[in-house]
């Protein structure tokens, strides 16, 4: 199994654009790759008062060989 991550940092700044070019990026790379079966998403988000929001999204996959 393998496993692909996804991370985007200052989402504070223009919340709805910086989603949509995470959201992009994971789409566009399962575009990519077709011949791999997803096993499991999983997605964090971390921040708080002092720190920018951040957010990663792995993906576990493994390949049709």
């Amino acid at each position: 199994m393998k496993m692909k991550l996804f991370f985007m940092s200052n989402l504070e700044k223009r919340k709805r654009a910086n989603l949509q070019s995470l959201e992009d990026e994971v789409n566009a790379w399962l575009e990519q790759n077709p011949n791999i079966n997803v096993v499991k998403i999983k997605q964090s988000a971390s921040g708080g008062s002092f720190n920018p929001t951040s957010l990663s999204i792995s993906v576990w996959y493994s390949t049709n060989s």
